[in-house]
């Protein structure tokens, strides 16, 4: 059985995450800051780590494989460098633990303004003005993964709604996608599992949107 840490499993996107991985027979590791908020289920593991402490990541990723991160701050609006400096140190943990494979869920204001139209093109502009300091502090966290000698995925999701799942999602480098139609957070949480198995996207950033 493969073994799977999750980062941000208690967001939307993350509670999907968690029951996609249990069903494809991971063996799920949650990292929360306050494990005994939690309760462990049949192959779930709860440890403590915080992204801002990186002593607790390194023991958290023990024995670990992969590692899917889907944290975020709760207010985008006063994010400080909670994703430069989490993100950061989840790198730190993954080398000194050799983790097979680091996927990081980002957004898809970070993306090239080439895959969009030029309305969302101005959308997008407008959000970067609106949310400066949350998408700075994104471009030194996905910088840092970029840069590391792992083996990575960087996974930029299109607006998220918490509609059933469809069981379906389109992605790839260079994709066009409609940022603002919105995908489901189960079918990004499939995506985001998708890429620890996907060869072709190693070392790549990805769009996803809905099919």
């Amino acid at each position: 059985m493969k073994n799977l840490a999750i980062i941000g499993a208690t967001g939307s996107t993350g509670k999907e995450l968690v029951k996609l991985a249990i069903q494809k027979n991971y063996k799920v590791t949650i990292i929360a800051r306050k494990p005994e908020l939690l309760k462990p289920t049949k192959n779930t593991k709860i440890v403590n780590g915080d992204v801002t402490d990186l002593k607790s990541l390194v023991n958290a990723l023990e024995n670990i494989d992969f590692v899917i991160s889907c944290f975020g701050p709760t207010n985008h609006k006063k994010v400080g460098n909670l994703m430069s400096l989490g993100t950061k140190n989840i790198v730190e943990a993954c080398k000194k633990n050799e983790i097979k494979r680091f996927v990081f869920m980002s957004g898809f204001v970070q993306s090239d303004s080439k895959n969009f139209s030029i309305f969302n093109r101005l959308a997008i502009k407008l959000l970067r003005i609106y949310y400066k300091e949350s998408f700075d502090d994104k471009i030194i966290a996905e910088s840092s993964i970029q840069k590391s000698k792992l083996n990575w995925v960087i996974v930029r999701a299109v607006a998220l709604t918490d509609k059933i799942p469809k069981g379906e999602y389109k992605a790839g480098t260079d994709l066009k996608v409609s940022p603002f139609n919105a995908l489901t957070y189960g079918d990004c949480a499939t995506c985001l599992l998708d890429a620890i198995e996907k060869t072709a996207w190693t070392n790549t950033i990805v769009n996803v949107g809905k099919k």
